[in-house]
């Protein structure tokens, strides 16, 4: 069982993360950087940080992270169109990249169904 720490300023996404992810892994989640900081303890396997946060943007913790923690692993996340993305996550050092499509995939496939 991996751990993982999420910060997202959004407490819906912090919710959808844990659950989706909690089944399987140790979820820890920060709304904030001050937050976040405080959490990060030895034994995190991955941070998954939301790109647009109040104060100090993902990829700005990014870095910082890095700098002191350069193994970690971190995967950015964000509504950004994709490959902006994963361009933003290669330029800071991250791991990776996650869109945050799962809200947009959730109304498509629900409008399915509805009249």
């Amino acid at each position: 069982m991996a751990t993982i720490l999420v910060i997202d300023d959004d407490a819906q996404a912090r919710d959808l993360f844990t659950q989706v992810l909690g089944v399987e892994h140790e979820v820890t989640t920060a709304s904030d950087w001050v937050t976040a900081n405080a959490a990060l303890r030895p034994g995190v396997d991955l941070v998954l940080i939301d790109v647009n946060m109040p104060t100090l943007s993902g990829d700005t913790v990014t870095k910082i992270l890095l700098q002191t923690k350069p193994n970690l692993q971190i995967v950015l996340t964000s509504a950004m169109d994709e490959s902006e993305l994963r361009r933003l996550a290669r330029s800071v050092g991250a791991a990776g990249a996650i869109p945050k499509t799962f809200d947009q995939l959730l109304r498509v496939r629900v409008r399915r169904y509805l009249p």
